[in-house]
């Protein structure tokens, strides 16, 4: 069997529940010790639906396996997450053959998808089997090992019995006379289930024809009569009470079970019912865990809550302690909840949760635990409403996020409230925390102007240390001094505050510190900086976070531009292409750069490698997932870039009329945007450059652009400056100074304002750009094609009789009018349809 296992390198059972998973798992176990193989055990439990701490917890298990065995445990500080466990099981797997026993890995496969399994079978570590048991077919992708002979698979059918196995297996329990016939609808019964024919087979055999009448189910009677009359009665009183009183518990311990009990004698205990098969599993490994049979604890658990006397509060604030006292504050914020002690469940998680939670980005635990937590638990801890304003933020929930700020206020101005009471004794900073993150919905919701005001206010001011405190000030204004081309600043700030982060192992704020700087070198033209930098993030990401999420799309994208402007447009394109979220994606959002830089970069990359039809496509559908989130920053940005780019195609009419619309949508941009935001107004520029041009209007078109090369320059943007006074040159605007900056790492990127080559471009009667007014020019009157413009950008029918200066009344008739043209009902299904 030792020879067997070890020739793949992976062997998976699954099957549900009672099949006998574990039992074949711990007997392999056995025969691998036997033959002096070196093995893992781990069990898997609820907690582990946390890819980072089953990543850690399984580390942990292999490093304290070897350190049975003499092997010296290097430092836990090695690396991080999913990168240390590949390190560490390569290690170990050097030494001698290794087998990695995993349990219950179904509670795994609901955190992560299994993306932890996946990334050691992809290091393909030799001398390295893992052993999976789960009651789910796992997600991993495991149709490569089966090509290649390298997975010794175990189904759920190869666990059930089968009619003929199910008969001798009656046959051969005591006391049990069963037909042919009776053994076949017992199997039916319980569908070849290991469990429910071992329960069955005993029920049956005390208590004949049981089930004549009704299948067997867990709930059944003659089950609980079977518990009660066969393992608890002759118990002694001291077993009984144990095992009432431990069956809160989904996996017992001695010191775990000696704290809930309040006695000493739990090993004593477990050794026993292990000795008496009495529904007590031992789990493999150095620490001596056991799990009761689910069926079991299920009536054990009954039999806690029928009696009198026994104050479960109690018993799970016992546990709860003693999870903390262990170093495991997932289980104990559990037992707090179960011990109905919300307060003490909010204290915790404040205490002892928040920081790993911010480092870790495991945003799910937390949103499960606000929701469990009622209001009045909540709005004592100021931290807590702070995570969950900052949760809505990273989610785009901006409303609701501005909503729960405003409860901090109410509560804060009341100097006899809870909350105000716990910030006056830990010396939180209240009404700087406000500032700060309002600073941060104008940095994620793009309102520019609104989160440097809400800086500004905060100038001089020194915040407390706690989460969202000091530092993370530090990284918003980092991030709105890039946004307003204070690259000295940006950087001063950013790289402060990753050096606080990193020291405190708060990995989602040392990302970002890093992807601002990679952000700043771009800026700067110093793409091997920022090649290294946004290397260096996604390292660390995809050491702590799954592979899909925004903290490893975000460097993703930045080496999309280091790629793009080497030439390397596959890498890009496949960069850019892993940070885009697909539509129905629950991740957070985060900066807009992951969507916006990725949905333009990858248009740029279709049109230098002749897919036009592909980048006017992405554009759409970008503009119309903006719309529908209503995310003005991304739609406004992709307006600008529509337009740059139909004139960069030589379609100047198109482009004309992306200007057009532009201008409709000035005034709130202007509010949004202070003219030092570079990134959104040097685009604009451009464009509005491009127009004047086509009326005729070349002097100051120029004069313009070399305004915005002039402040680039200033402010150190450098690409920002040659990108500009190349397009200058090649409109006929002269050389400029500027162009002496030519930096040797720069390509690409400085052509993303010049023309597309006609060579890349597919037979001029295949790239004509669609537009709204194209598609429609046959049906819509050019005063209904006016409103349905207006209607696109958000107006009021009021607001669009003022713009256009007709009645109300005539607006509603076009609109009417539109509508039935269109073949829609309402006036997002008209713009969406204009955006198909």
């Amino acid at each position: 069997m030792s020879d067997l296992l070890q020739q793949h390198r992976l062997c998976l059972v699954h099957a549900p529940a009672g099949s006998g998973k574990t039992t074949l798992l711990a007997q392999w176990y056995e025969s691998l010790v036997a033959a002096g193989s070196k093995t893992v055990w781990y069990s898997a439990r609820e907690a582990d639906r946390d890819p980072l701490f089953f990543a850690d917890a399984l580390n942990f298990a292999v490093e304290a396996s070897f350190i049975q065995f003499g092997a010296p445990a290097k430092s836990r500080d090695e690396s991080n997450g999913l990168a240390r466990l590949v390190a560490t099981t390569a290690r170990y797997a050097a030494m001698a053959p290794l087998a990695v026993f995993v349990d219950d890995y179904h509670f795994v496969e609901g955190g992560d998808g299994g993306e932890t399994i996946s990334s050691i079978l992809a290091a393909r570590i030799p001398n390295l089997t893992i052993v999976l048991a789960s009651r789910i077919r796992p997600s991993i992708p495991i149709g490569r090992l089966r090509v290649s002979g390298e997975i010794l698979e175990v189904p759920v059918g190869e666990l059930f019995f089968d009619e003929s196995e199910t008969e001798a297996f009656f046959q051969a329990s005591p006391g049990v006379s069963m037909t042919s016939e009776e053994s076949r609808q017992m199997h039916g019964y319980t569908e070849g289930w290991a469990a429910g024919l071992r329960l069955a087979s005993l029920v049956l055999g005390r208590v004949p024809g049981a089930f004549s009448n009704t299948p067997p189910t867990g709930s059944h009677r003659a089950f609980v009569e079977y518990f009660l009359e066969e393992v608890i009665l002759g118990l002694p009183e001291k077993v009984c009470s144990f095992l009432t009183l431990t069956s809160i518990l989904d996996a017992l311990s001695a010191g775990l079970c000696d704290a809930v009990t309040r006695r000493n004698d739990s090993t004593e205990i477990l050794s026993f019912l292990e000795e008496a098969q009495l529904f007590v599993v031992a789990l493999p490994g150095a620490q001596q865990w056991y799990k009761y049979h689910h069926l079991f604890q299920e009536f054990l658990q009954t039999r806690l809550h029928s009696e009198t006397g026994i104050d479960l509060t109690d018993l799970h604030s016992r546990a709860a302690r003693w999870f903390i006292e262990s170093g495991s504050p997932m289980d104990a914020v559990r037992h707090a909840f179960l011990a109905r002690r919300p307060e003490w469940a909010a204290e915790m998680i404040e205490s002892y949760c928040l920081f790993d939670y911010l480092s870790h980005g495991r945003f799910e635990v937390f949103s499960r635990w606000m929701q469990q937590l009622p209001r009045d638990a909540r709005e004592e801890r100021p931290l807590l409403l702070f995570l969950q304003v900052w949760r809505s933020i990273n989610m785009r929930r901006f409303l609701q996020a501005e909503q729960t700020l405003r409860t901090i206020e109410a509560l804060a101005a009341d100097k006899a409230s809870r909350m105000s009471l716990i910030a006056r004794e830990t010396g939180l900073d209240i009404d700087g925390r406000l500032h700060l993150m309002r600073a941060l919905i104008g940095a994620y919701g793009g309102d520019l102007t609104s989160g440097l005001s809400h800086i500004d206010a905060l100038d001089g001011h020194e915040l407390d240390q706690f989460a969202f405190g000091q530092v993370d000030l530090d990284s918003i204004h980092s991030y709105l001094a890039l946004q307003a081309g204070a690259l000295e600043l940006a950087e001063r700030l950013t790289w402060r505050a990753k050096g606080i982060y990193d020291e405190m192992a708060v990995h989602w704020g040392g990302l970002h510190s890093r992807s601002i700087a990679a952000m700043c070198y771009i800026a700067r033209g110093h793409m091997r900086e920022a090649e290294s930098v946004a290397e260096d993030a996604l390292r660390i990401a995809r050491s702590n976070f799954g592979e899909h999420s925004y903290m490893v799309a975000l460097p993703s994208v930045l080496l999309g531009v280091v790629a793009f402007d080497r030439g390397e447009f596959d890498k890009a394109e496949q960069l850019w292409l892993r940070a885009t979220p697909s539509e129905h994606t629950t991740d957070v959002s985060g900066l807009c750069e992951r969507v916006l830089t990725a949905t333009i970069g990858l248009a740029r990359v279709y049109d230098a490698t002749g897919r036009s039809d592909e980048a006017t496509n992405v554009l759409v559908r970008a503009s119309r997932r903006a719309y529908e989130t209503d995310d003005f920053r991304f739609e406004f940005q992709l307006a600008v870039e529509r337009a740059s780019r139909a004139f960069r195609l030589g379609n100047t009419v198109e482009g004309l009329r992306e200007w057009e619309r532009l201008t409709l949508h000035l005034p709130e941009a202007r509010r949004r945007y202070p003219p030092q935001a570079w990134q959104i107004w040097d685009a604009y520029d451009v464009v509005e450059a491009r127009a004047l041009i086509e009326t005729g209007q070349r002097a100051l078109a120029l004069e313009k652009l070399r305004a915005v090369e002039a402040t680039a320059a200033q402010q150190g943007r450098t690409l920002s400056a040659l990108q500009v006074a190349r397009l200058v040159t090649r409109l006929g605007g002269g050389s400029s100074s500027v162009l002496a900056l030519q930096h040797p790492d720069l390509g690409n990127t400085l052509d993303i304002y010049l023309d597309i080559p006609q060579a890349s471009l597919p037979p001029r009667a295949d790239r004509r750009l669609a537009s709204s007014a194209d598609l429609f020019a046959n049906t819509l009157t050019q005063r209904e094609e006016e409103v349905l413009e207006l209607l696109r950008w958000g107006l009021s029918n009021s607001e669009i009789a003022n713009r256009l200066n007709i009645n109300i009344n005539t607006v509603k008739s076009h609109t009417k009018n539109l509508f039935s043209k269109l073949g829609v009902k309402n006036r997002t299904q008209a713009v969406l349809r204009t955006m198909s």
